[in-house]
C-alpha cells in the first residue's frame, strides 16, 4: 500500500510539473493580454521609414550641360513593416527609377533663383516608387538630407 501511495504521489508531481510547463509555454491570460498589447504597440510604431543612400541629381545650365550635382537622401514612409521589407529588397530598382526620373527633367523651380522644387521632387519620386512597388507603394517620400557635389 505504501508503494502504491509513493507511485501515486510521484504521478501527481509529474502531472503538476507538466501542467505548470504547459501553462508557462502557452501563457496565462495575463501573458496573452500582454502579447496583444505588444502587437498593438507595434501597430502604433507605424509609419515605418526606409532611408536610402543619396541619389545624385544633376543641375543643368540652359545649354543642357551639367553645372553640378545635388545629392538627396530620401526616406520612404510605409504603413506596414512587410511593405518596408519588400521595398528594401527592391532598392536597386527604386534607385534606378529615381535616378532616371531625376536625370531626365529639371528639379528646379521655374524661377531658378528659388532653387530646387522639393514638392515636385517628392511627387515625382512617389510616382516612381508606386510604379516599382505597386501595391506595396509607400505613403510618402521625405527628403532627409541634401548637399551639393561637384
Amino acid at each position: 500500500m505504501l508503494k502504491m501511495l509513493k507511485i501515486f504521489s510521484a504521478q501527481r508531481m509529474v502531472l503538476g510539473l507538466l501542467s505548470a510547463l504547459f501553462l508557462f509555454s502557452v501563457g496565462t491570460p495575463s501573458a496573452l493580454a500582454s502579447a496583444k498589447e505588444k502587437e498593438e504597440e507595434n501597430q502604433l510604431e507605424a509609419p515605418y521609414h526606409l532611408e536610402m543612400k543619396p541619389i545624385s541629381v544633376p543641375i543643368r545650365k540652359k545649354s543642357g550641360t551639367i553645372r553640378y550635382y545635388m545629392f538627396l537622401t530620401v526616406s520612404l514612409e510605409f504603413d506596414e513593416n512587410d511593405k518596408k521589407s519588400y521595398a528594401r529588397k527592391m532598392i536597386p530598382r527604386l534607385r534606378d527609377a529615381f535616378l532616371q526620373d531625376m536625370s531626365g527633367r529639371s528639379v528646379l523651380h521655374k524661377d531658378k533663383r528659388r532653387g530646387m522644387d522639393f514638392d515636385l521632387i517628392k511627387k515625382r519620386l512617389l510616382k516612381q516608387a508606386t510604379k516599382v512597388l505597386r501595391k506595396d507603394a509607400p505613403l510618402g517620400v521625405n527628403i532627409v538630407k541634401i548637399f551639393k557635389g561637384s
